[in-house]
């Protein structure tokens, strides 16, 4: 297991890499966003990147388009110092898997990287379909309404877990644990920005993600019934 860490702040770098080593997840830094996009798209083995979003040459949101544009699916977990709303879900739609606001418990920050590793070597399946979406789990590409859609990773994951339930009730607690791979409620919105973003995504397909209040979500194809809210 190696994670890429890309912080400019050479001394919470070195805090960074020496404690998540001690914790048996070996480190890789770099500095700069260009050394991170040289990295990640002409060698990527690493298990997961820890990515800043400000560095000092590229911003880390180019960083992760880059990324995800050249077709990496090494999960990434955001480290950030802009805690509105509106920075987070922005780099959830570029294609990050988890964020971390600055300042962190580093306790969480390993638990959340170990969450994300497990998640990355969880099983595969076979093609997944119900209604008009089918999800192939060795692409990142789906097909919605016969037309191919591009997802992040963890936009992926959580669409194919919803296909496997298909019309049955899937738990918050289920998707923290299944998609996540968190044992532990986050305290975030992370599933409702998740699922907004799939749903912007899937607008044109007639298989609808429902919200069952109090629950948690489902997936109704057109022709069926639908008595709870959207």
């Amino acid at each position: 297991m190696a994670v890429l860490l890309v912080e400019d702040n050479a001394r919470l770098s070195a805090s960074l890499a020496r404690g998540l080593g001690e914790c048996g997840l070996p480190v890789e830094a770099v500095r700069t966003g260009l050394a991170a996009i040289q990295r990640l798209t002409g060698r990527c083995d690493a298990d997961a990147v820890i990515l800043d979003l400000g560095l000092p040459d590229v911003d880390g949101l180019e960083v992760l388009r880059a990324a995800r544009d050249a077709g990496v699916i090494v999960p990434v977990l955001v480290l950030t110092a802009r805690d509105a709303v509106r920075s987070r879900v922005e780099a959830l739609d570029r294609g990050a898997d988890d964020y971390l606001v600055k300042p962190f418990a580093f306790e969480e920050l390993v638990a959340r990287v170990r969450a994300l590793v497990r998640r990355a070597a969880a099983p595969r399946w076979g093609a997944l379909a119900f209604g008009d979406l089918r999800v192939d789990p060795a692409s990142p590409v789906v097909r919605a309404a016969g037309k191919e859609v591009s997802l992040s990773p963890r936009q992926h994951t959580l669409l194919s877990h919803l296909v496997r339930r298909g019309a049955d009730t899937t738990t918050r607690a289920e998707i923290l644990a299944e998609v996540f791979g968190y044992d532990f409620d986050p305290g975030t919105n992370l599933i409702d920005v998740h699922i907004a973003h799939l749903r912007r995504k899937l607008a044109a397909s007639t298989t609808k993600i429902e919200t069952v209040r109090g629950m948690g979500f489902r997936l109704r194809a057109d022709g069926q019934p639908g008595d709870v809210g959207a």
